[in-house]
C-alpha cells in the first residue's frame, strides 16, 4: 500500500468595511483630503495618515475567491506574463446575486477605485481601498477585487466576490475596504 500525503490549500478572503463620518471635519481638513485624494495614485502610502472622522459603522464578512482569480494566479505560477496577476481594483456593485467561485465579474459594477495600498506577511496579503466623500454615493450590494483591471467596468480578472451587503455610502461618508487573504496549506 503506497503512503500518501494529501494536502488542501485554502484561501481564506476577509473583508472589513469601515464607515468613516465626515460632518464633523473642519473646513481643513476637507481641503487637505482633496489634496490627498489627488495624490493617492502617486504615493499610496500617504493615505496612511489620511483625516478619516468618526467611525459610525463596521461590517465584516468572508468573500468568495473565484475561479478566474485563481486561473490568473496559476498563469503566473508558470511563466505566462498576459496578467501582472496584481490586484489594482476594488470594485463596488449594486447586484443582488449571489456569489459564487464561477463569477467573471460582479453582477452590477457601479463603482471602481485603485487599491490604495497592499502588503504580505507570513502567507496573508493585506489591501486596502478608500472611497472618499466626493467619490461616489449609493447603495451597494456587493463587492470584488480585480486583477489587472482598467479604469473601465468589467474588465480585469475577478479575484474575489462578496455578495449581500448593504453599504450606503453618501458624499459625507469615506469608506474604507481592507481585505485580508490569508493562504494555508491544511
Amino acid at each position: 500500500m503506497k503512503n500518501q500525503l494529501l494536502e488542501n490549500v485554502t484561501v481564506v478572503g476577509e473583508i472589513k468595511a469601515e464607515f468613516h463620518d465626515q460632518r464633523n471635519l473642519k473646513k481643513w481638513q476637507r481641503e487637505l483630503n482633496a489634496f490627498l485624494l489627488k495624490a493617492r495614485d502617486r504615493k499610496p502610502e500617504i493615505m496612511r495618515n489620511y483625516q478619516l472622522g468618526r467611525v459610525f459603522k463596521t461590517d465584516e464578512h468572508k468573500n468568495v475567491v473565484c475561479n478566474a482569480g485563481f486561473n490568473t494566479l496559476c498563469k503566473r505560477l508558470t511563466g505566462v506574463t498576459t496578467y501582472t496577476g496584481t490586484i489594482n481594483k476594488m470594485v463596488l456593485g449594486t447586484g443582488t446575486t449571489t456569489a459564487s467561485a464561477s463569477d467573471t465579474q460582479l453582477l452590477t459594477e457601479a463603482y471602481r477605485n485603485n487599491t490604495a495600498s497592499g502588503t504580505d506577511s507570513a502567507n496573508i496579503a493585506y489591501l486596502t481601498a478608500y472611497f472618499t466623500e466626493g467619490e461616489c454615493n449609493g447603495t451597494y450590494k456587493e463587492f470584488g477585487n480585480v486583477i489587472d483591471g482598467t479604469a473601465s467596468a468589467n474588465t480585469g480578472q475577478l479575484w474575489t466576490h462578496l455578495a449581500g451587503l448593504n453599504w450606503v455610502k453618501t458624499n459625507l461618508v469615506v469608506l474604507v475596504v481592507s481585505c485580508k487573504y490569508t493562504f494555508a496549506s491544511v
